[in-house]
């Protein structure tokens, strides 16, 4: 198991460091915070390769981090600083097993360390090379932005912390990479079927199948073919016959089918589950096993499938990371196993959250979840009505949507206590959540919040006085305003019994029609108190944030 990931001017990844759970990790972030970073790290420290190619041949300009390569370019034309060559590291430490003694050692890229099992791989400019390197690097600075890293110079070095190099993969420390991607779904299984055909056959059933393979083959090459001739100025002789070399291994004509059909023929999605199983049951004794986005090309069924797939692949000599884009995804696979990234700082891992609330969520997990994880500013709600009145309230007060000023208004409904419990447990900012008293006094649904508030997390529910729903909150809030509200919301009956049966017994559509109603129209009416509250805290914590 990995231990600790530490990763230095690796594209976006500068001085990172990461210490992932055993077993199951599910890395979650905003696009190109560093995610697909993170995991072709893993799998170059662990395979000495990345997506199929070897490391040492695979340096690009575009690997190196940003910054690292603005300062170099810039020392180049200061004379009052030393050029600092771009360089990328990834340690890889892992937890002390005596299966791993091979690579256990002091000699860690760092320099001296307590003795611990690990590998590292390097990307440097030999110390002999160094001038080279500068004099081509001015060269192309000198030809244009951005410029260019020359990566020729660069060697490759992957060790062992006992200090030797590795020749070839560990295999006590062995990864594979779920594709999901439907382009090698047939190579994939195809590859699976051919190597198992040849478990399941004794050696004198292979013999006999290749003797009769052959001799077809000599057969076609008797007859058919023999009657074509090849036509090729200058070139005599020329003729046809069927290729006998082992790339023509009767064995590669062998496919996986159901029920008749080839799986090549099937939907991208059976292919999909299909070469995820094969690629889960051949990687069965390799202890990590990286998964990005498995999500993709599914429907809700198939995903259901995958994810149960994991599920059971997690165990205590597997570790396996996850990448994800749902929350349907991060559900199911439980939040506990959650780590957070941003900008490619070192991820947040939740360590606070109660066992009954990864249940809840991993049982019911329609909840987005997600977007609050994600969110710099959140308001939460019970469901689309309250969005849509906070959202008019909001315009109304600021005369724009909340997305607008960086604001996520999420449905959770009536679950704010375990949201507020998640935002806790990242030390989540700037999060306020709203409900309807539902007539009970609200000192006993905050009482329910209370250890996941802070100064940055509030709580907010509507007074008993306004009424025990919004409804009756708009209504009572607008007992002035009574035939505006009713032509706002198209009710027939601008009477305050027939606004609350009409309001109640179209709870979407009145909220629909009050946020698509012309500011003109509207702006008579007033927000429900509590609402404008919500307002008034997060608005302001926000613009603190941003002045911070």
């Amino acid at each position: 198991m990995i231990e600790e990931l530490k990763v230095y001017g690796f594209r976006i990844l500068n001085d990172f460091a990461w210490r992932p759970k055993e077993g199951l990790n599910i890395l979650v972030g905003a696009n190109s915070a560093g995610k697909s970073t993170v995991m072709d790290a893993i799998e170059l420290v662990t395979r000495g390769s990345i997506r199929g190619q070897n490391a040492r041949y695979a340096l690009s300009p575009d690997w190196f981090n940003m910054q690292q390569v603005k300062d170099f370019f810039d020392s180049l034309n200061s004379p009052d600083k030393t050029p600092e060559i771009p360089h990328i590291t990834i340690v890889a430490t892992f937890s002390k097993d005596p299966r791993l003694a091979r690579i256990m050692g002091c000699n860690g890229p760092d320099g001296a360390i307590a003795s611990a099992p690990g590998i590292f791989i390097t990307y440097r400019v030999p110390p002999a090379l160094h001038s080279q390197f500068i004099e081509e690097a001015m060269r192309l600075s000198r030809l244009g932005s951005p410029p260019i890293i020359p990566t020729e110079y660069y060697e490759c070095s992957w060790r062992a912390f006992q200090g030797d190099p590795i020749v070839r993969r560990p295999s006590e420390i062995s990864c594979s990479r779920l594709d999901t991607s439907p382009e090698r779904h047939s190579r994939i299984i195809d590859s699976y079927a051919q190597n198992y055909v040849k478990t399941k056959l004794e050696d004198d059933e292979i013999r006999e199948v290749s003797s009769k393979f052959r001799r077809v083959s000599v057969q076609i090459d008797q007859g058919i073919l023999a009657n074509i001739t090849v036509n090729c100025s200058d070139q005599e002789n020329l003729g046809l016959q069927i290729d006998k070399s082992p790339k023509t291994d009767w064995t590669n004509s062998i496919v996986l089918h159901r029920e008749g059909l080839p799986l090549s023929v099937l939907g991208s999605a059976e292919q999909t589950l299909t070469k995820c199983a094969i690629s889960l049951e051949n990687s069965a004794n390799e202890s990590i096993l990286l998964a990005e986005e498995p999500e993709c090309h599914l429907s809700h069924t198939s995903l259901k499938k995958l994810i149960k797939m994991l599920n059971d692949a997690a165990n205590d000599k597997r570790q396996i990371f996850v990448t994800t884009h749902s929350p349907f995804v991060l559900n199911r696979l439980g939040l506990d196993n959650l780590s957070v990234m941003a900008n490619g700082h070192s991820p947040h891992r939740i360590t606070e959250l109660s066992s009954e609330t990864v249940r809840y969520f991993r049982r019911l997990s329609g909840y987005n979840t997600l977007r609050l994880v994600l969110a710099d500013t959140s308001v939460l709600v019970e469901g689309p009505t309250d969005e849509m009145v906070f959202t008019w309230a909001f315009r109304k007060t600021y005369g724009c949507l909340p997305e607008e000023r960086g604001i996520d208004v999420i449905e959770c409904g009536i679950q704010h206590r375990r949201f507020l419990e998640l935002a806790a447990a990242l030390n989540k900012r700037n999060i306020v959540a709203i409900r309807d008293n539902d007539g009970k006094d609200p000192a006993h649904w905050r009482q329910k919040a209370e250890s996941f508030l802070s100064e940055h997390r509030w709580f907010i529910c509507g007074g008993l006085q306004g009424g025990s729903t919004i409804e009756l909150q708009m209504i009572n809030a607008n007992k002035k305003h009574l035939a505006e509200l009713a032509s706002v919301v198209k009710s027939p009956d601008a009477s305050d019994y027939g606004l609350k049966c009409y309001m109640l017994d179209n709870k979407t559509k009145w909220a629909l029609e009050l946020l698509d109603a012309p500011a003109i129209e509207s702006d008579t009416l007033s927000v429900p108190p509590y609402m404008q509250e919500a307002i008034d805290v997060i608005a302001p914590a926000m613009e603190g944030d941003v002045n911070e």
